[in-house]
């Protein structure tokens, strides 16, 4: 039986112990390391092999989504099972895309995040039915804005007035004129259909325009 070194990450102790406790009780699992923040994480995959992450996404200094890219970047093959309360379906999306093996909400079972485990260990992702709920209205919801088309130029500035910049503020950060940063806002408004920049910046969002 193929047995897997463990990294869990949460900056709650309690819900981390757990988890361990969990874990230890799979003979799947050989070691299991802990971990309160994304950047010891890292720390730990240059200290040790490690085949499998299982991480909150609401963590300081590097959360979880962030990890995710940068422990990939670090070892292709690991295997990441995301974990948290935060189920609203433009981060599942975003978590899928940058390619999780897994995502279950911390209100799980013990159960289903033990085949969870099992499922990824063994080289397939594991979803839970929430998660594919949220996952599918990301989808439909991108659908709605798929004719809608900014140029380069409108989404950096939609972007900084987004960051609350002034008109004036935008144009020297882009070494652009104030008349231009006006321009490119009102065709921002025209073609997303919004009256206010609030509004621009809420389909901004909604569209996963500020995604990385």
């Amino acid at each position: 039986m193929k047995t897997v070194n463990i990294i869990i990450a949460d900056d709650h102790l309690m819900f981390l112990e757990g988890l361990h406790t969990i874990l230890n009780e799979m003979p799947q699992v050989k070691d299991v390391h802990l971990a309160t923040e994304g950047k010891q994480v890292m720390r730990l995959l240059g200290q040790f092999e490690i085949d499998l992450i299982i991480t909150d996404i609401n963590m300081p200094k590097m959360d979880g989504i962030e990890l995710l890219t940068e422990a990939k970047k670090h070892k292709a093959d690991i295997k990441i099972i995301m974990l948290s309360m935060l189920d609203n379906h433009r981060t599942v999306h975003k978590v899928i895309q940058k390619g999780a093996d897994g995502f279950v909400p911390k209100f799980t079972s013990k159960e289903e995040l033990q085949k969870a485990v099992r499922t990824v260990i063994d080289g397939e992702q594991y979803f839970s039915d929430i998660i594919k709920q949220r996952y599918m209205e990301s989808v439909f919801e991108r659908k709605k804005y798929k004719d809608i088309e900014l140029s380069q130029r409108e989404k950096e500035v939609l972007k900084l007035l987004a960051d609350e910049l002034t008109s004036k503020e935008v144009s020297e950060a882009l070494f652009i004129s104030v008349n231009t940063v006006e321009t490119h806002r009102k065709n921002i408004l025209l073609k997303t259909g919004s009256k206010t920049t609030t509004g621009a910046v809420k389909f901004a969002i909604e569209s996963g325009l500020f995604e990385d």
